[in-house]
């Protein structure tokens, strides 16, 4: 038979009684042994700088740019590199026009051929010299000299009088040539015209030499010279800027604009501006501005809800920041301004609106 033990009677691993004082202990140890378990983990771990590879900085550097006084103006011709060619004789048409507006020529080169009677007529008168003209008669030789001169006025080149002479055979095609060397702007007359005397037949200029006309106001003359040194540029991209100088400050006002007209030698050896276009004329001003200037590229600057300008900065421990600063002068990409650079600060050029999206009103480690 199983002898049955009362639940009473039996022997238990920890005191029976009615307060149980043992169970807090047993809470607490099993508290001490869960906390051995885990590592502590912080409430604000650190965060790394973002890397973006659409991110790109350059050093931001101490330095300065030249302040300017920018004035309008405006391109124009030369006019003592400025020819136009008007016709001499009267041709019953005109047989062929070999350069057209924007071609290149060279001094001398043929740009028209007319038909003319009275070049013709000009050219036999030689050949009769020729004919009539004796061993010893000096009479004649003063003829042929006065011949062969109307041949010269009329635009005949010395190739075309010792062709004259060497083969006696007069032609009524009568050829234009450029006076200098330059660029077709203009011509006249088309193939098939009837040409008169004073007609205008092309139009060419030196390009490589050009003015800029521009206007300032009553006072300032006193710093604008003739001698001065200023600076042209273009007002459309690519933006380029060359020197120049002041070639004339005109004595009078202009009626118009109440404004004193000033002439600028332009070398153009690049053919960089054309004539007609408007450009900027930049005059130097007096240095009198206090620093330290640093110099950041101007696509890197943006403006917040208040119109401050900011640029956004890498550089040291504390990862990507906004700094605020004071624009001094720009020099098409470079901008001179003032701000909380630190030695080793760059600054970001490219991807600033997905930073702009992730930074703080001052900065985000």
């Amino acid at each position: 038979m199983i002898e049955r033990v009362p639940v009473s009677a039996m022997s238990l691993p920890f005191p029976a009684g009615p307060k149980r004082t043992w169970l807090p202990a047993l809470f607490f140890l099993c508290a001490v042994l869960g906390s051995c378990s885990r590592e502590k983990t912080p409430a604000n771990p650190p965060v790394e700088p973002p890397q973006d590879r659409s991110v790109r900085t350059v050093p931001v550097e101490k330095g300065s740019i030249p302040s300017f006084r920018t004035i309008p103006g405006r391109i124009t011709f030369d006019p003592s590199r400025y020819k136009r060619v008007m016709a001499r004789v009267s041709a019953i048409s005109t047989v062929e026009l070999r350069r057209f507006p924007g071609d290149s020529v060279r001094k001398g080169q043929v740009v028209a051929v007319l038909k003319s009677p009275e070049f013709l007529t000009a050219e036999t008168e030689v050949i009769s010299v020729l004919k009539d003209r004796g061993p010893q008669d000096s009479s004649s030789g003063t003829l042929l000299s006065m011949a062969e001169e109307k041949l010269r006025y009329l635009g005949a080149s010395r190739e075309e009088i010792s062709r004259l002479v060497a083969t006696r055979k007069p032609s009524a095609r009568y050829e234009v040539r450029s006076p200098i060397d330059g660029t077709i702007v203009k011509t006249g007359e088309i193939e098939g015209s009837q040409v008169h005397p004073g007609d205008v037949l092309f139009e060419v200029s030196d390009l490589h030499h050009l003015w800029v006309k521009a206007f300032i106001y009553p006072g300032e003359e006193s710093h604008v010279l003739k001698g001065s040194r200023v600076f042209i540029q273009t007002i459309h991209r690519p933006v380029r800027r060359v020197p120049a100088v002041v070639d004339q400050v005109y004595p009078m006002v202009d009626r118009r604009t109440r404004t004193i007209p000033i002439r600028i030698n332009l070398p153009n050896p690049d053919l960089t501006f054309e004539p007609d276009l408007w450009v900027s004329v930049l005059v130097p001003e007096a240095a009198g501005r206090s620093g330290p200037f640093f110099l950041v590229p101007t696509r890197a600057i943006f403006e917040n809800g208040q119109g401050t300008p900011r640029v956004i900065v890498a550089g040291g421990v504390s990862g990507y920041r906004i700094v605020d600063i004071k624009v001094a002068g720009i020099d098409g990409e470079k901008s001179m301004v003032r701000g909380d650079f630190h030695d080793g600060d760059r600054v970001v050029t490219d991807g600033l609106e997905r930073l702009k999206a992730r930074l703080s009103e001052k900065t985000v480690p």
